[in-house]
This record gives structure tokens, sequence and C-alpha cells, in this order.
């Protein structure tokens, strides 16, 4: 007998069952996939969900982020896939030099083999050539820039190798922060299947990407007892705005550069130093001096000052202060205002007096400081490291910068002085830690009861970081108290500080990450989670609610979930979980909002009656043209990407040509192959297999030919 639709012969409804089974079963078909593996014994329960959709993820697209609170052991948990995927082989971990110790020591004693690479010896291309299969980058913001060596070297050795990412603060400046990040190991259309053809682009545009929660995990409800924060602002007095006042208008004596971004550069680093403290100024203005002399320097040699020295003079608050596009280097952009040279001296000469004088800012600490608390205290500048060491004592402080670390001025390892303020010793613990943001990724220091934010980050992160070392599993304290510093109003008039906070506080929130994200992806888990651990069913039932309460005006709607397979050489491999609203129109409609408002309902739904057949027909028939909607973008994979390369479409141009050649020579193992590299260059890239299509796509013909074999497969 003759088939007259395929699909729908192929689509069966599940049997009766109550409204509230059915509910819980579509709601836990959206909740992220978890792969059933037994986790390491010291794995903590409230991580084990975590391993479990990491390890899928990774199985699934070949790359994860871990985004799970700052705190919480992130890193317990990756060393925890390593050794369930990695089987006693080495397990490369690419992470900041400070944490570099940290986490051969965790590994050690949780006896995972690892090789620790740091993100400098990345930036070098020093990338570890021993190890296999699946590398963990930690902090992976860092990798925000693709256009940075860091990036680009470590893009390259990623090929074909399954990649996990660590960032509770993954979202810095831009949406795309994130995209970047996943790109190291995710396919840029590794979530077609779930309606978004590019992930670079959904994150670009800010659309809704609900499906990220396949690839980024993050659940906060199983964070674990951590302590809570008690926030407190601390205010400038009359005798530091008034210095600050003086200080500005000092600063406004310099004409700095003709050029308007340079000039708001080296506004903001002269700023953003007084801010800290005077001697921080103090340094900022004596390295402007030197610039100064550099640039006058190369304007005797008949060039302008480039860019480099402008980015080792800005530090890392370069890309918060200009777009270095329009600093070119060329044309004379950056040249800075030479006459400065008149005038910087004596600038100079007030500033250090005024440095040498009472600091007000600092009594202020003193204050907070006075009940003894284990403390630590955040600045952004080494010369205020060295102002509060000298000023703060006695007892002697321990404090850390980058470079150097301490107790008072006695000189000491920087991880006996962590070390010594982490856990104490034979005498005293130091009960005040002075450090610079160096300190504020990753590091435990659990031990602290007080976070303090001596002078304030351009970004979220930061501020979310330098909590994260106190507010973390383990944490001997119930409450953690965090203390802002507020500038004095007219700094924050100039520097706009807490304006550049507020705005992109909201950043994380639309990438689905945080307390303020879980309307674009995480709902998705968090209504699994609402609905309960109760009984559920993948079946069919009856709601009838008033009007209301969810009712559809105009006829019944239709609440309806299917799951997208494709055929994998273990059997059929999950795509794609869709749950829908089908209203009587026939509009469909996968709105978090409208479909958690349909399953609350039908969970709660007590008057559940059986479906009739009839009706159930009738169902099945108004789901083909959704279905059919979905599994057309899923087979169209060629050229789906929103905004092909031109590299992918030279590369596909030349291999079209190579394809007419082979069928004219009838060369069916070429044609294989061919046809192999055509599906992997028309869809979409990791960021190294973009590198290597934008290589392919320029190589010679002999070069060509010989990378065929080795092009990855396609998903």
């Amino acid at each position: 007998m003759a088939v007259s639709d395929a699909l729908r012969t192929s689509l069966v409804a599940g049997p009766a069952a109550g409204a509230p089974e059915v509910a819980r079963a579509l709601a836990r078909s959206l909740a992220p996939a978890e792969r059933a593996a037994c986790p390491p014994s010291w794995l903590l329960p409230c991580q084990v969900r975590s391993f479990r959709r990491v390890l899928a993820a990774l199985q699934r697209c070949g790359g994860a982020m871990l985004a799970d609170p700052v705190g919480s052991g992130k890193t317990y948990v990756a060393l925890a896939v390593a050794a369930a995927l990695q089987a006693r082989r080495p397990t490369a971990c690419i992470v900041p030099a400070a944490l570099a110790e940290q986490w051969r020591v965790v590994a050690g004693r949780l006896d995972v083999e690892v090789e620790v690479c740091t993100h400098q010896q990345a930036s070098r291309g020093r990338l570890p050539g021993s190890t296999r299969g699946l590398a963990i980058i930690d902090e992976s913001h860092h990798y925000r820039n693709p256009c940075i060596r860091r990036y680009l070297h470590t893009a390259q050795w990623l090929l074909g190798r399954p990649v996990l990412l660590l960032s509770a603060t993954p979202v810095v400046n831009r949406m795309e922060d994130l995209a970047h990040q996943l790109l190291l190991g995710v396919r840029d259309d590794a979530l077609l299947a779930d309606g978004i053809v590019s992930i670079r682009v959904a994150l670009a545009s800010g659309a809704c990407a609900s499906a990220l929660g396949r690839l980024v995990v993050e659940d906060t409800a199983a964070a674990g007892p951590r302590p809570a924060r008690r926030n407190v602002v601390s205010t400038a007095g009359e005798d530091e705005c008034a210095a600050a006042a003086h200080a500005l208008d000092r600063l406004a004596s310099l004409r700095l550069s003709i050029h308007l971004p340079t000039a708001a550069l080296v506004r903001g680093v002269l700023q953003r130093a007084m801010a800290s403290s005077p001697p921080a100024l103090v340094g900022a203005l004596r390295r402007y001096r030197n610039l100064l002399l550099h640039a006058r320097d190369a304007c005797r040699a008949g060039r302008v000052l480039g860019r480099a020295e402008l980015r080792e003079f800005a530090g890392d608050l370069d890309d918060q202060l200009v777009l270095w596009e329009l600093c070119a280097d060329e044309g004379g952009a950056g040249e800075l205002a030479l006459e400065d040279l008149g005038t910087i001296d004596m600038v100079l000469s007030a500033t250090a007096e005024a440095a040498a004088e009472a600091d007000p800012k600092v009594e202020r600490l003193r204050r907070v400081l006075a009940d003894d608390l284990p403390s630590l205290v955040f600045t952004t500048h080494r010369e205020t490291v060295r102002h509060l060491r000298e000023r703060l004592g006695p007892p002697a402080v321990a404090w850390c910068t980058g470079e150097r670390a301490g107790l008072g001025h006695v000189p000491a390892p920087r991880s006996a002085v962590l070390g010594w303020f982490r856990d104490g010793g034979s005498w005293p613990a130091p009960r005040v830690l002075v450090v610079t943001d160096v300190a504020a990724e990753g590091l435990d220091l659990k031990r602290a009861a007080r976070v303090v934010h001596y002078d304030l980050p351009w970004t979220p992160m930061r501020l979310e970081q330098r909590e994260g070392r106190a507010v973390r599993l383990g944490s001997t304290h119930e409450l953690v108290e965090v203390v802002r510093f507020v500038p004095p109003p007219s700094v924050e008039s100039a520097l706009g500080l807490e304006r550049h906070l507020a705005r992109k506080t909201s950043l994380p929130g639309r990438a689905g990450l945080g307390a303020d994200g879980v309307r674009l992806w995480r709902w998705r888990s968090a209504l699994a989670d609402r609905l309960g651990d109760g009984p559920s069913t993948e079946g069919t039932a009856v709601v009838r609610l008033a009007m209301g309460r969810g009712a559809s005006p105009g006829g019944p709607g239709l609440l309806a979930g299917f799951d997208l397979l494709a055929v994998h050489r273990v059997g059929p491999w999950p795509l794609a979980a869709v749950v829908g609203w089908l209203d009587p129109g026939g509009r469909w409609t996968e709105d978090e909002a409208v479909v958690t408002a349909r399953l609350l309902a039908a969970a709660r739904s007590e008057d559940c009656v059986p479906a009739p057949p009839g009706l159930v027909r009738v169902a099945l028939d108004r789901l083909l043209e959704p279905i059919r909607a979905r599994l057309a973008l899923t087979a169209s994979r060629r050229w789906a990407a929103a905004e092909p390369e031109p590299a992918a479409r030279r590369l596909a141009a030349r291999l079209g040509a190579c394809v007419r050649e082979a069928a004219r020579r009838r060369d069916a193992g070429s044609l294989t192959r061919l046809e192999r590299a055509l599906a992997f260059a028309a869809g979409g890239h990791t960021a190294g297999e973009a590198q290597l299509v934008r290589r392919l796509a320029d190589a010679e013909g002999a070069e060509l030919a010989g990378a065929l074999a080795r092009i990855p497969a396609p998903t």
C-alpha cells in the first residue's frame, strides 16, 4: 500500500497518562543531557550533575564550558572529567601562571595525570606536545579575543581535540566573548538542530539561544554550601574629596594628545591611578614622562610613536578605554603632545609632595580593618600595594603582586605568603593580605572573612573573581563582608567607574549566565528542577483549564515535544529535544515564557481525562509542519552558516573544480575525499578549523591535495 506521507506514518503518540506526569517528562527532555558515569569518590554530591553534563556535552559537541559560580570547585569537576575520559593518560591543562602549581598539587593529590601549560607559554606557541585527547583551559575568559597570539596558537593546537573551558566570568566586555571561547572546541553550527544556525551570530545579535545550555554548564542550584555576602559601601570624606579635586586640576594642565582616542587613553590611565592612591599616580606620571621622552626621540628620528608603546603604557586598561583600530601605526595618529614635557616635572613634583602627606583613604581602610577579621584587600596598582604595606602596620601585612611578595618589608616567595595567609603556621597568620588582581583568579583563600575593593576594576568579572577567593566551598565563615570603596564624586564623574560596572553587569545575564541569566537558556534546567522528582511518563493527556489560567481562546492548543535523532555508530544519537506550543491558529513557539506557563499549568492540573483517538490524530497532523521545519534546517547544513567566510567560499570553489576533474577521470577514491572536504568547507567550524580553511583556500595545488586526507570529518 502506498504511503502518502512517510513522516506522518512515523509519528506515534504515547499512551494516555496523567497531565503532571507528561509535563514532567517534557520538562526533563529539555534539561541538559547527563552521561551516566560514575563520579570519583572525592567529588562532592553538589558537583556530580555538572560532571555528568560536561561529559555529555563533550561527547555530543566536542567542547563544553563549565561556568559554575566562583568558588564552587570547577578544578575538581574538570579533573574528574579528565579521570573519566583519559584512561590514565596525561591531560593537558592550560592555566594562568599564578595557578600552575595549584593545578599540579591538586591533580597529584587526586592521582590524575596532567601536563600543565601556562597561558603565557601558549602565547609563545609552547603548548604540550606529548598529550592527546582532552584539553582543559582554566580561566578561559583570557581567550575571548581571537586576534591575540595566545588564541591563535591554541586554536590551531586544539584541532580535533575535545576541549573543556572553565570560567565563572566568561563575558567581560561583549556577548561575543562567550562565542570566541566556545569556538575553541565547538563548531559554529553545533546547535543547528536546535534552530541556532551560528553560535557566533546568535550571541553577537543577542538572539535567544536557549540551546546554549547544552554547551555551557552552570549549575547554580547545586553550587554547594558557600558563605553569604554582606555588602558594605565606604564613601570618601571631605579631605579625600578635596585632595582628589586638586589632583584632577593638576592633571588638567596636561594636553596629552591632539588625537582624541590617544588622549582618552592616557587621561584614563592617569585618572585611574589617581583613584587608587597618590603613589600610584606618581608612578603613572613617571611612566607618562618616559613615554613623552620616547615620543620625542621617535619624532627626531622621523617616525611617530607606535601602538606597542601605548599598549605597554596602558597595561590591562587598553581595551577598556580605546578602540585600537583608531590608533593606527601610521599617519601620526598616536602622537603625544610633546609640549607636556615643559609641565610634567612640575605636576610630578606637586603630586609627589601630596603623596608624602597623610592619606585619608588609608585611614578609611584602617577603620574598616580595626576589628581584626582576616581580610583580603584588592587594588589594581603595585604602587598602592607598597603604599598600604608601609602605612597599615603594625602588625605587618602580607602582600603580593604579579612579581613580588612578602610580609611587611621582608620579601618572601609568593607561594609562602599565600600559604601563611591561607593556612597559618607556627606563628599567628597575617590578618591582612594586600594584593593586585594577580590573586583574583582561581586561588583558594577561604580563610578570608572580608574582601575589600580598595579601588574598582573596569569589569564586574574582576569584582566577582576577587570576591570568589573568599566566597567559596569550604570557607570557615558563614558570612563574608564585601566592602567597596567608592571614589570621590569628582573622580567618578571623570572616570565613570560605577557607570561602567553597572552597564557591564547586565552582560552575563544577557548571555544566560549568573542570577539574571536564567531566562536565556538555564530556564530549561530550572524548569525540570521546579517540577521535581515525581513520576514522569512519555504519553498524552488532555488538560481542561479555566480561562485566565493558560487556556487558549478560540479552541484547544497543543503542548508537544519531539526528539531529533541521528544514526550513529553507537545507535540513535540525540541531536535536539524540542518542546513548543502550537496555538489554535497554527503558530508554533518555543518561547520560554509560553512553554513554562503551559507546563506549570499542566503539572498543577487535577482535571485530566484520556485523550480521544481522534483528537490525538488531529494533534499529530498539526505537528507535521513544525517538525518538518526543524528537519529542513538540520538537513540543509551546506552553507547554513549565516555569514560564510570568504576563505570557505574560495576553498569550496577550488574543491568544486577538483570534483569535476575527478569525475572526468572517474576517480572514485578522490571523489569520496573531495565530497567529505566539501561538506567540511560548507559547514560550521571551530576556531582552529577556520584557520585551516584559510590556509587551504590559498594553498598550492599539491599541498591542497595532500591535506584532503587530514581534513576533519563533518559532524
